[in-house]
C-alpha cells in the first residue's frame, strides 16, 4: 500500500457499500427467476413464518427459503415487499462477501493482497449485478466463501481450535440458501485433498464428524418436506436439485455457454486473468506456504468451474461462485508476483490471441442460440455515443493504469485509477442496461393501467406473459396456462375470470370470438392484453 493513501479498510467500507447499494431497488422484478422469492417472501408477510412458504397458492419445494425468510424481515417494518427490500438481502450479503474475501486474502498473502482482492472482487460485473438482484445466488457466494476461508484456516500447518465447526457450518448456510448447488464447499475440499494426498490432506477434513454435523444441520428441511409432501419433496430434489445440473449434451452453445458466462461475470477483470493464471501455475509448484495456497486457490477456481460448466443448464449468474477465486487470485498477483516476480511481465500474447478467437466464438454461439440469447447480448451493448465514451474511457483508464503500474512494478496510485475506472465501467453499463430492461418490461405501469380491470375478478390467468412478476406487483395470485384447454378451464370454473395473454396467443385462441378485450398494452417487445368471456357467455 503507497504512502499517502487511505487506510485499506476505510477504502473497503466506502467501496463494498457503494458498488452493492448504488442504485438499488431500480430493477424492476422483470422475469419469474427475479420475482420468485420477493413473491414468496409476500407470501410469509401475509401468512407468517413456514418452512415451504406458498408459491401463487402452491408450496415451494424446490428451494430453501432463507433469502425469501430474509426479504419478509427487512419488508416487515413497512408491512409489504417492495423492489427495494426485495434487493437488500442480496446488497447485504454483498458487502460481507467483500469483507471475507479481505479476510481470506489478508490471511494467506497478507494485507495489500486482501485489499486488491476485495476491491477488483466489488468491481465485476457479477457482484455488481447479483448485488441487486433478489436472487439466492449472492447469498449462496457468501457462505461458500466463508465456508472455505474457513476451510484454509482448518487445514493449515498447526492448525487448532474449532474451524471445522465454521467450514461445515458455512456449508449448510449455503445449502439453505439454494439447496444442493450450496454443497460446492466439500468439492472444492474434496479437491484440495487430492492435491495434498501425500500430506495427509485427507485426516484435515475431519470428514466423519463434519459430515455428521452438516447432516443435522440441513436435516430439518429434508424432515418438513417428507412430512408435508413426500412425492413434492422427492420430484424437487431429483428434477430440481440433481437432474438439473448433470451434464449438458453437446452442441456449441452449450460449450461455449460457460465461456461466454465466466467473460461476463469477472469482466472487466477478466482481462488480466490470464496473466494471473500463467504466473499461478508457474508459482504453485513447491511446498512454501504461499505457493500452497496459490494452488489452493486454483482448485478452489477449477472445481468451481469445471461442476458449473459441466452442468446441463447454464446461466450466468451460476458462475458468481468464480468472483472470489478469481478476486483472490488477483491480489495476490497485484501484490506478490508483480514486485517479485522479473518474469511476470511476459505477456503471454498466444493465449490472448487465442482467448480473442473463443470470444469470437462465443458471441457468434450466442447470437445464434435463440432469441433470447440474442436479445440479452444486444441489449448489453452501448446504444449511444455518450454510453461508448463512458464505457470505453473507464476500461481505458483501467487498462493504462495497470500497464503503468506493471512496467514499474508499483501499483498503489496506479490500482486506485484502475479500480476508479472499473468501476465506472460496470456501474455505467448497469445504468444503462437497467434502463433498457425496465423499459422494455414495465411490469409497474402495466399493472397500474390493468388494476381497475381486475375488480371483482376472483381468478387471474396469465398465457405468454410471466406469471410471477404480475403477481407480484398485482399483490395477488396469478395462474399460468399453456395450452387452450387449461384457458377453458379457467375462463369457465364458475369464478369471475380475466386472463393477460399475447396478442399472438390471442389471435390463434380459437375461442377468440367470446373474448372480450379490456386493455391492450405494449409490452415485452410485443403487444398483450386483458381479456374476459364476453357478458352474454357468461351468462
Amino acid at each position: 500500500m503507497s504512502a499517502g493513501l487511505p487506510h485499506p479498510l476505510v477504502w473497503l467500507a466506502a467501496a463494498a457499500p457503494l458498488m452493492a447499494g448504488l442504485e438499488l431497488g431500480r430493477r424492476i422484478l422483470g422475469n419469474n427467476d427475479d420475482a420468485r422469492f420477493a413473491v414468496l417472501a409476500q407470501d410469509v408477510l401475509a401468512h407468517g413464518l413456514r418452512m415451504f412458504p406458498e408459491l401463487n397458492g402452491a408450496p415451494y419445494y424446490n428451494k430453501p427459503a432463507l433469502l425469501a425468510w430474509l426479504i419478509a424481515l427487512v419488508s416487515w417494518p413497512a408491512g409489504s415487499v417492495s423492489q427495494l427490500t426485495a434487493a437488500l438481502p442480496s446488497a447485504a450479503a454483498a458487502v460481507a462477501l467483500a469483507f471475507v474475501v479481505w479476510a481470506l486474502g489478508r490471511d494467506m498473502f497478507g494485507a495489500d493482497a486482501g485489499w486488491y482482492a476485495a476491491l477488483v472482487a466489488v468491481a465485476t460485473q457479477g457482484f455488481f449485478l447479483q448485488a441487486r438482484l433478489p436472487l439466492p445466488d449472492m447469498l449462496m457466494t457468501l457462505f461458500i466463501t466463508l465456508a472455505l476461508w474457513q476451510l484454509w484456516r482448518m487445514t493449515r500447518d498447526g492448525a487448532r481450535g474449532h474451524h471445522w465447526l465454521g467450514f461445515y457450518g458455512a456449508t449448510a448456510l449455503a445449502f439453505w440458501s439454494k439447496g444442493g448447488a450450496g454443497f460446492l464447499p466439500l468439492a472444492v475440499a474434496l479437491g484440495w485433498a487430492v492435491v495434498n494426498a501425500r500430506d495427509a490432506g485427507w485426516r484435515r477434513l475431519g470428514l466423519l464428524r463434519g459430515l455428521a454435523l452438516l447432516v443435522l444441520l440441513i436435516a430439518p428441511w429434508w424432515l418438513f418436506g417428507l412430512g408435508t409432501d413426500r412425492v413434492a419433496i422427492h420430484g424437487a430434489v431429483v428434477d430440481n436439485q440433481l437432474l438439473w445440473y448433470l451434464p449438458f449434451t453437446l452442441t456449441l452453445n452449450s460449450v461455449t455457454a460457460p465461456l461466454r458466462n465466466v467473460f461476463g461475470i469477472l469482466f472487466p477483470w477478466v482481462l488480466v486473468v490470464p496473466l494471473v493464471l500463467v504466473q499461478a501455475v508457474r508459482c504453485a509448484r513447491g511446498e512454501d506456504a504461499d505457493r500452497r495456497d496459490v494452488r489452493a486457490l486454483l482448485v478452489w477456481a477449477a472445481v468451481t468451474f469445471v461442476l458449473i460448466g459441466a452442468s446441463r443448464e447454464q446461466r450466468f449468474r451460476y458462475y458468481l461462485p468464480l468472483v472470489p477465486p478469481a478476486a483472490l487470485l488477483t491480489g495476490w498477483w497485484l501484490a506478490r508476483a508483480l514486485p517479485e516476480c522479473g518474469d511476470v511481465l511476459r505477456v503471454p500474447w498466444r493465449l490472448y490471441g487465442g482467448l480473442a478467437l473463443v470470444l469470437a466464438a462465443v458471441t457468434s454461439a450466442a447470437l445464434g442460440g435463440g432469441r433470447r440469447g440474442s436479445q440479452d447480448l444486444l441489449a448489453s451493448l452501448p446504444a449511444s455515443l455518450g454510453e461508448v465514451l463512458v464505457l470505453a474511457g473507464g476500461l481505458g483508464a483501467m487498462l493504462l493504469a495497470l500497464g503503468w503500474g506493471m512496467r514499474r512494478a508499483r501499483m498503489g496510485r496506479a490500482f486506485a485509477v484502475a479500480w476508479l475506472g472499473s468501476a465506472v465501467f460496470v456501474a455505467g453499463a448497469y445504468h444503462w442496461e437497467v434502463d433498457r430492461f425496465n423499459a422494455a418490461n414495465d411490469f409497474p405501469r402495466v399493472s397500474e393501467r390493468m388494476r381497475p380491470a381486475l375488480q371483482g375478478a376472483s381468478v387471474v390467468a396469465t398465457w405468454g406473459v410471466p406469471e410471477l412478476p404480475l403477481s407480484f406487483y398485482f399483490h395477488r395470485r396469478v395462474v399460468r396456462v399453456e395450452t387452450v384447454d387449461d384457458l377453458e378451464r379457467v375462463m369457465s370454473s364458475g369464478a369471475p375470470a380475466v386472463a393477460i395473454m399475447t396478442d399472438g396467443v390471442l389471435a390463434g385462441n380459437r375461442d377468440r370470438g367470446r373474448l372480450e378485450v379490456l386493455v391492450q398494452e405494449r409490452f415485452t417487445l410485443q403487444s398483450i392484453s386483458l381479456v374476459r368471456r364476453e357478458l352474454a357467455n357468461r351468462l
